[in-house]
């Protein structure tokens, strides 16, 4: 079946495909990777091969790995993920490494307060709860099932006593509306605009929400939202740390810079990159 499937699926066009029938056999059969190697002779029964028939046919049907298996990782723990949520990208960790850093180095004797605007399936305020050991942390998100799922994801990796989560949409939300002010405010938005996300490949185009894809518009509207809104959000050292497509940075700075933002470092990802903003208020600025 590992070498079957294989050919399969690199037939059919698939990247990945010894890792994908080696992730659905795993999941099939209850084994880890490395179990499949150690009892390579081992015959499937019936149940077992038509459950991973009927896998490997929802993968043919361009439904991400992530979803058929029902989980991935992201930052080296494991969250649930299904069609309620964006399936976490490796580029986001470097946002969630950024965000740690900065509450371990500015504010190292404080209880961390931070909020995450646009949870989705809860990565980035869990990753926050789960590293920084005082921290104490908000998520929102403007869908209900998506909060659902960041809540579970936030009680299978024990921090769901640190995150408080809740329903809301960060264009009609006022200052007021949060418990005070944060030390950091993180956010991977929709940034995909409105004419791009019509060539996305069909694993995203078809199958993961769209309202945590694109903005609907030039992709940038929830960055304008964020600079304005987050203002009087933050501590005195604070920052916003946000994600954006790799040709996007330009652009964000200059929200950002227009917005009244003082200070404006870029961070790169693994692949060289521009993927995050960091945006402070200049020294003494409410």
């Amino acid at each position: 079946m590992l070498q079957w499937g294989t050919s399969y699926l690199a037939e059919k066009g698939f990247d990945e495909s010894r890792l994908t029938i080696e992730l659905l056999l795993s999941h099939v059969l209850r084994l880890q990777r490395i179990q499949l190697y150690t009892n390579f002779e081992k015959p499937l029964t019936h149940a077992e091969l038509t459950s991973f028939k009927i896998l490997l046919q929802r993968r043919l049907q361009h439904e991400p790995l992530q979803y058929i298996i029902g989980t991935t990782e992201f930052m080296g723990r494991e969250f649930l993920v299904d069609k309620r949520v964006l399936i976490p990208r490796p580029e986001t960790e470097v946002l969630a490494e950024v965000a740690v850093r900065y509450a371990k180095e500015k504010f190292p004797s404080l209880s961390s307060k931070i909020i995450d605007i646009g949870t989705g399936s809860g990565c980035l305020a869990v990753t926050c709860a789960a590293m920084i050991e005082k921290a104490v942390v908000t998520a929102f998100d403007i869908s209900k099932d998506a909060i659902d799922v960041a809540r579970s994801n936030a009680e299978r990796n024990g921090v769901g006593d640190k995150i408080a989560f809740s329903v809301r949409d960060v264009f009609t939300a006022v200052a007021a509306d949060f418990p005070g002010k944060f030390h950091l405010v993180i956010s991977n938005p929709p940034y995909i605009s409105k004419s791009e996300f019509d060539g996305l490949q069909p694993e995203i185009r078809k199958f993961e929400p769209s309202s945590a894809t694109t903005d609907g518009n030039d992709g940038l509207s929830f960055y304008r939202c964020i600079a304005g809104l987050t203002h009087s959000l933050l501590e005195l050292n604070g920052a916003v740390i946000v994600e954006h497509a790799y040709d996007q940075g330009p652009a964000v700075q200059e929200i950002f810079h227009n917005a009244g933002w003082d200070s404006l470092d870029s961070v790169r990802d693994y692949s060289g990159n521009p993927r995050c903003i960091v945006a402070k208020l200049p020294a003494g600025k409410p």
